[in-house]
């Protein structure tokens, strides 16, 4: 009887966190619908592969013995909150097309990832209204270190403007659905009674791995430090979807610093010609991913969503790239249809549910312990 019981409380801690979850990544979709999403059908794409793919991860996984080690010991092989919480979005829904698969290799990859975003932001895990990867403490320091300079109306909007420069440039570099790899917010941190700061962590700009020389811009990486006063922020579920709940950014904006490869960006002409610059890498990727072809994209894709996790591949000896089997199932192959239904907008997390198959992966994965 007492097997019984504690069998019963496994199942409630792997079944628990993806009901949080899944209220958390219903944000991310209410008020659209699924097919907005560029420069291919993802949802109809990712089942193709998806599942050879979580395969090589959940074998990595074993053969590392992850499973009993901290996130502070992988953090570095690891990308950022936002990214793991989208390949859970991907993971999941890629069980909805493909349930036949082997459900342990699911259950593994989904509870490695878990566990991880529970460790890394234990106050909001699945970022249903923060992203607090910082400790207080933590906190503090940047605060102290950083650079400030005081914030007027011009220099919130160049603000803005960096963000989406430089938020456009990802966008090229990664796709849609990859964003999150490279474009990560923090926060809302408390200052004071009235004041929050807001991190924002562009990395990997320069992917050798995924784009020639020539696509690529001079800067590796952008950070950009603000601190808004009497303004209610909402971080919802991935960085780049940073919402402003209460206040105006502009006004609201006391103190900024933005850094470039770890330098000061210390004044607006500085800033206007990082804007420029990355503008115009931005610019020359969509220009080259609008030439490519159906085969192309669906290559590159596949290529991108498989650099995500190149740093913990790399730590585990394997290959990071697509494998021959990968590409051999979307090679000239159609994409799937019908799956998900385009054109309905979803509005609550009940919906979300119903489209992605929470309940089915919750039971058949989670629940078959």
């Amino acid at each position: 009887m007492e097997c019984v019981f504690v069998s019963m409380a496994i199942m409630e801690r792997y079944m628990s966190w993806i009901r949080k979850f899944s209220e958390s990544a219903a944000n991310a979709f209410k008020g659209q619908v699924i097919e907005g999403l560029q420069p291919i059908d993802f949802l109809h794409f990712f089942p193709l592969w998806y599942d050879i793919w979580f395969t090589r991860v959940a074998r990595i996984i074993r053969e590392l013995d992850l499973e009993s080690k901290p996130y502070g010991t992988l953090q570095d092989a690891l990308p950022h909150p936002s990214n793991i919480r989208s390949i859970l979005l991907k993971l999941i829904s890629s069980y909805r097309a493909n349930s036949s698969v082997d459900r342990e290799d699911y259950k593994i990859v989904a509870n490695f990832f878990a566990r991880m975003l529970e460790e890394a932001c234990p106050n909001d895990p699945f970022a249903l209204t923060s992203n607090p990867y910082h400790a207080p403490e933590e906190v503090e320091s940047i605060i102290a270190d950083v650079k400030w300079q005081k914030a007027d109306s011009q220099s919130a909007r160049k603000i803005g403007q960096v963000i989406t420069a430089t938020g456009s440039l990802v966008h090229g570099l990664y796709n849609d659905f990859v964003t999150d790899y490279a474009w990560e917010a923090y926060g809302p941190y408390s200052v004071s009674e009235n004041r929050s700061l807001i991190m924002r962590h562009f990395t990997d700009l320069r992917p050798n791995d995924l784009w020639s020389e020539d696509m690529l811009p001079d800067t590796r990486e952008v950070k950009i430090y603000s601190i808004y006063e009497d303004m209610r922020w909402e971080l919802s579920f991935l960085g780049c979807h940073t919402l402003a709940r209460e206040g105006n950014p502009v006004e609201g904006m006391r103190e900024y610093a933005v850094y470039a490869d770890g330098e000061v960006v210390s004044s607006l002409g500085m800033i206007d010609d990082l804007i420029a610059k990355l503008s115009l890498k931005a610019s020359a990727l969509y220009g080259k991913i609008r030439e490519m072809s159906d085969e192309e994209l669906k290559a590159l894709v596949m290529k991108q969503e498989c650099y995500q996790l190149k740093r913990l591949c790399d730590m585990a000896g394997v290959d990071w790239k697509p494998t021959e089997e990968m590409m051999l199932r979307v090679k000239n192959k159609p994409l799937l249809q019908g799956v998900f239904p385009f054109g309905r907008l979803i509005e609550s997390t009940e919906e979300y549910e119903e489209v992605f198959g929470i309940p089915a992966f919750e039971k058949e994965v989670l629940g078959d312990m």
